[in-house]
């Protein structure tokens, strides 16, 4: 059996980027694993400040008219300070942290602890902390059960009676604590309002005292079961003595109730909640629950492998390992390691019924955390998910199909409010409220990254996405076809003709946080983007084949059809490269960590490498043009392009960088992206998109699917020569297992799990193989199919 993939070090975390998180999707976890004061930071993905509010600006709709004429005078800078003074609303809440879980072992010096190790194994979900005192064995094992909804903690030691510490509690938010025999409970209520980190506010954390203003209630409670030895409490710790043994058991619950609920008024019943779950669980011997645990996670896990060959440096510990890395930019191991990190985060922090994976994932330890650890759909959310399809984690989609239905209800009011449209819209930010308005508080040089209403069609995505890898034809009937229709809705009653061109643009319009030089001025508004042309085009045809598909007919299919060849152009500038405006502005900023502008060729499969080679090359140039530095994400995202252009050893050197160790005090919001010594994602900040994006791009090394085609080997790096990936999915529920030897295709398993017979072309280095393919059969491809 293969070593599982492990994350190890041995020295306690000393920072939160040091820490190792575990997860089950809602409850979240970061452990220190620290001999003597032991510290576990704890989340639940339901804890955010605020409740729900209409908090659209009522007047907006007056002024997008004006806002229109502006821009097309090009009076582009005007424009943007006309948005910010008329039309952008309040920031998004902040997601927020539980609080600390601290175990103070009285009797434990560190200065006299030997053989330390501690551990996140990727194999089971399971975070371990081992090490000697004084000639005794200790070890702390940890991990949060998906099917039991509860955190479990085993103490053990190799000699009796050996397992003395107090256990208490203490939060960022307003709680109170009370220790009774062996149960320790926490209640506590959320801010009703939190500032982001960065506005300059007097009072940025707000608890209103009105019950219809109050915030999200929780409750924690911790279990604790002891083998030998006694308990005491003092009303709010608990102390345990002499103990052989002890298991812990966590469980939490909040009163939000849905994004349209007051939490406090019409909260769920969070504390009969919290006594089903620890009934649940209070009987489960811990061998049991943590049975149940690596089941549940291996169902998932397991469904793929990668491996690139010997991994040399497996038992070296990972922060020597980055370390080394960066000397000798060589380890075929830790690329794995990246790549299926990726997919252990994906599974613990987004499950069926939870909230969608956040800009931290489900892991954050400020009360006023970076861009306020919200939903930044302009990028960051969906990228997040860009694993979920490729990498056999699809049912792990879900929270973010729910976000989006919740959001069509929210949006549709600012749809009407703002622009006086049909349909939904989203901007670039959302949180839990499902808040849909621009935000910005009518703050200067805020419209650049406010004023963008192509957060729905951005989303709408992944639910065509969804389809093309499932054939569900229930899901696109049901919840795709709604949200893209109304999303459509949206941009044909938002879509202006351009006079001086004649084409329909969508305006003002921004591309997500650039700016551009006009008359000497720099101004983040312009007529119309490259991206904003390509979601709209996107979202449009999508629509169409989700009527064709569904054999829907209604009269939005001809007004569609009428208006998509009217779009305005994608054009090539005099670099060679695909423009990211109407118009080639001069850029202050040429190197800038977003690439929008290469949406229609990633994400999106409008350009392709293949079919619109020309347009492909000018992405090309844009990458060129804009280099190989980045934050954590903007890595991530190149990482998936140069993989499209079918550059594997480009995609490399982004890979390599991603894997450059940050330090946490090197904060560089617009560059100098990489990795934490635990592997999280640096922004820097830390950001966990950078995490996710990184395993899709290094996915798509191996497999790309588009419009019945599969390529194979797409953009194999040649220091990746031999090796295999098993278990990567293609659009239309293909199912793969590739090998390959000496920077060739040895052979490619593979089978379908769709119900209807389907001719699907496989590409190989330029050359195509058709075949039909049913369900319930294997399918062998080699090098050789495709030669002659």
């Amino acid at each position: 059996m293969d070593k599982p993939l492990r994350l190890w070090y041995q020295q306690p975390a000393n920072k939160w980027v040091e820490a190792l998180p575990i997860g089950n999707g809602r409850i979240g976890a970061m452990m220190f694993s620290i001999p003597d004061q032991d510290v576990i930071m704890l989340n639940e993905d339901t804890l955010w400040s605020g409740y729900p509010r209409d908090t659209n600006v009522t007047d907006a709709a007056k002024y997008f008219p004006k806002a229109i004429e502006l821009v097309m005078q090009k009076k582009y800078k005007e424009t943007q300070e006309f948005i910010e003074d008329h039309m952008l609303g309040p920031f998004t809440q902040s997601y927020m942290p539980l609080g600390d879980l601290k175990l103070d072992f009285h009797d434990i010096d560190s200065k006299e602890v030997t053989e330390y190790k501690r551990e996140l194994n990727l194999g089971n979900a399971t975070a371990t902390t081992e090490f000697v005192h004084k000639s005794i064995q200790f070890r702390r094992e940890a991990f949060i059960s998906h099917p039991d909804q509860c955190m479990v903690i085993k103490l053990s030691a190799s000699n009796p009676s050996s397992i003395n510490f107090t256990v208490s509690f203490d939060s960022k938010l307003r709680y109170e604590v009370s220790a009774e025999e062996n149960i320790l409970t926490v209640d506590g209520i959320c801010p009703s309002h939190v500032d982001p980190n960065y506005v300059n506010s007097p009072n940025p954390v707000i608890y209103e005292e009105e019950d219809d203003k109050k915030g999200i209630q929780f409750r924690k409670i911790l279990v604790i079961e002891n083998q030998g030895g006694s308990i005491e409490t003092d009303g709010k710790n608990i102390t345990v003595k002499s103990a052989d043994s002890v298991v812990m058991k966590i469980c939490i619950r909040s009163s939000f109730n849905g994004f349209d609920k007051q939490p406090f008024v019409e909260g769920r019943d969070y504390k009969g909640d919290i006594e089903k779950d620890y009934s649940n669980v209070k009987d489960k011997s811990y061998d049991l629950l943590k049975t149940r645990h690596v089941e549940d996670y291996q169902a998932l896990y397991n469904r793929v492998e990668l491996d690139l060959g010997e991994d040399t440096n497996y038992d070296l510990p990972t922060d020597k390992r980055l370390l080394l890395f960066q000397k000798t930019q060589d380890d075929k191991g830790l690329y794995n390691l990246l790549f299926q990190y990726g997919r252990y985060l994906l599974i613990a922090s987004s499950r069926k019924g939870t909230q969608a994976a956040n800009l931290q994932g489900i892991w954050n330890q400020d009360l006023r955390p970076p861009w306020s650890s919200n939903y930044t759909i302009n990028i960051n959310t969906e990228m997040n998910y860009w694993p979920a399809e490729i990498c056999n984690l699809s049912e792990l989609h879900e929270p973010l199909f729910q976000l989006i239905e919740e959001l069509r209800v929210t949006g549709a009011r600012t749809a009407k409010v703002h622009y006086n449209a049909g349909g939904f819209v989203a901007h670039h930010n959302t949180d839990i409220w499902r808040l849909s308005n621009p935000v910005g508080d009518f703050g200067r040089n805020t419209a650049g990254y406010a004023f963008w209403p192509l957060g729905a069609g951005w989303l709408c995505q992944h639910l065509f996405e969804h389809y093309e890898y499932s054939l569900d034809k229930e899901f696109l009937k049901d919840t795709a076809y709604p949200a893209i229709k109304d999303a459509a809705r949206f941009f044909l009653d938002t879509l202006v003709e351009d006079e001086e061109t004649g084409y329909l643009m969508m305006a003002p319009s921004t591309s997500p946080e650039n700016a551009f030089l006009y008359d000497g001025e720099v101004s983040k508004v312009s007529k119309t983007a490259t991206m904003t042309i390509a979601i709209i085009k996107e979202v449009f045809n999508n629509y169409l084949k989700c009527c064709q598909i569904i054999d829907i007919e209604e009269d939005m299919i001809e007004e569609v059809s009428s208006k998509l060849p009217k779009l305005f152009p994608y054009k090539i500038g005099s670099k060679g490269q695909l423009l990211e405006w109407e118009e080639e502005f001069e850029e202050p900023e040429p190197h800038h960590r977003h690439i929008s502008h290469v949406y229609p060729f990633h994400p999106g499969f409008e350009i392709t490498l293949l079919d619109t080679p020309e347009l492909a090359e000018g992405v090309k140039q844009t990458l060129l043009l804009r280099g190989d530095d980045g934050t954590g994400w903007s890595l991530g995202w190149k990482v998936g392009v140069w993989a499209r252009l079918h550059d594997g050893n480009h995609a490399l050197k982004l890979l390599k960088r991603q894997l450059r160790l940050v330090d946490e005090s090197n904060i560089h919001y617009s560059g100098g992206g990489g990795s934490y010594l635990n592997l999280l994602g640096a922004h820097p900040p830390f950001q966990i998109d950078g995490n996710f994006g990184t395993t899709a791009g290094i996915a798509e090394l191996f497999l790309q699917s588009y419009d019945d085609k599969v390529l194979i080997l797409p953009a194999l790096p040649d220091e990746f020569a031999n090796g295999r990936i098993k278990g990567l999915c293609a659009k239309g529920r293909i199912v793969t297992d590739i090998v390959f030897k000496d920077g060739q295709l040895d052979r490619m398993e593979f089978f379908t799990e769709a119900e209807d017979k389907r001719r699907v072309t496989f590409i190989y280095k330029g050359k195509s193989l058709q075949l039909d393919i049913v369900k319930g059969q294997k399918y062998v491809i080699d090098k050789s199919m495709f030669e002659g």
